[in-house]
């Protein structure tokens, strides 16, 4: 991995988009949220815009200046705004002492059929290094959504082993933690295609394109990174209601002293009707141990749609513990001996 741009060409911009559709990729129901252009961005969100690597992905929008950074990392097909709390979310971090960082990944947007799971956590590694570098970044909290999950999740993993330049770990929010396996279980093309595949992946193949996909149109996506999304025990297979107690333990247990908040909604359409939420929640919280918090949000959709108030309101102590007045002085890479 080449090591993060050193020197970085900052812009202040308000980004300000006149009109978004959001159509869940992939895994997701497909729904146009509009109202997303003209109720949470209507004003528009000011920050600086940079690069914090070598490839043309690598760009970062960051909503404030202090030195606590809280990272949203988006699921399959997503870039900036990519959840109607964002809004939300960039004033309370105006409120509240910490700044919101967007970053695109190499996997954004079209990036995700081509992409893996490891290739995000050295993305966001790359992130976290130059954050530290250039914003002398104190510490930073982990925000999935979605797939952004899996990546936080994997993030944990990556930096126990290359922490020395990268900005403290100091939590890590699940919102969204569901299946895509299950998801797309529950699709009739699902079966032949992992069946062609899995031979792809035998054959040597495993980078060649297996379909493309119309969420965003034309998104290629190779054998491997769907054997990862549709198979059991694929990489991105971490949140599925059938793994064991055991099975989870292995998953995310390596986060047993990292604060983690889980944050499921009652009403995900992404998670299939047969899965209890909350008691899924409660193995996956039971798995992590005790520095897991879970919220559960009964109205809450994939996104959270409607309920933003709500998750920024449950949001604001757990990223305030976190941020405390201890984060500046505990040293990389967590701010809570991870094991």
């Amino acid at each position: 991995m080449r090591s993060a741009v050193k020197t970085q060409a900052h812009v202040w911009v308000t980004y300000r988009p006149l009109t978004i559709f959001k159509s869940c990729p992939y895994r997701r129901c497909t729904s146009t949220v509009t109202r997303m252009a003209t109720r949470a961005f209507a004003k528009g969100l000011q920050g600086v815009l940079a690069k914090y690597g070598p490839e043309n992905a690598h760009s970062v929008f960051i909503s404030g200046d202090d030195r606590r950074h809280l990272i949203l990392i988006g699921g399959l097909g997503d870039g900036l705004l990519l959840a109607p709390y964002v809004a939300n979310l960039e004033s309370a971090a105006r409120n509240g002492g910490w700044s919101l960082v967007q970053p695109t990944l190499r996997s954004a947007l079209q990036g995700w059929g081509v992409g893996s799971l490891q290739q995000d956590a050295l993305d966001l590694l790359m992130l976290t290094k130059y954050l530290k570098a250039e914003h002398a970044s104190e510490a930073v909290i982990l925000l999935g959504h979605s797939t952004g999950c899996q990546d936080a999740v994997r993030y944990c993993k990556v930096i126990q082993k290359d922490a020395e330049a990268a900005a403290p770990l100091a939590g890590v929010i699940l919102q969204a933690p569901v299946s895509d396996r299950e998801y797309q279980a529950g699709k009739a093309t699902t079966a032949d295609r992992l069946k062609t595949a899995e031979q792809m992946m035998r054959d040597g193949q495993g980078e060649s394109i297996l379909f493309r996909d119309d969420d965003p149109v034309g998104t290629p996506v190779c054998a491997s990174r769907f054997v990862s999304l549709a198979s059991k025990h694929g990489d991105d297979d971490m949140f599925s209601s059938d793994f064991t107690d055991h099975e989870l333990k292995g998953i995310l247990g390596h986060m047993a002293q990292i604060p983690t908040m889980l944050v499921l909604g009652g009403e995900d359409e992404c998670m299939p009707k047969s899965v209890d939420g909350w008691a899924l929640g409660k193995r996956m919280q039971k798995a992590i141990g005790s520095g897991a918090q879970l919220t559960f949000i009964p109205k809450g959709t994939h996104s959270l749609e409607g309920t933003e108030e709500e998750f920024v309101k449950e949001l604001q102590p757990f990223v305030k513990q976190c941020f405390g007045p201890a984060a500046a002085t505990i040293k990389p890479p967590y701010l809570y001996s991870c094991t």
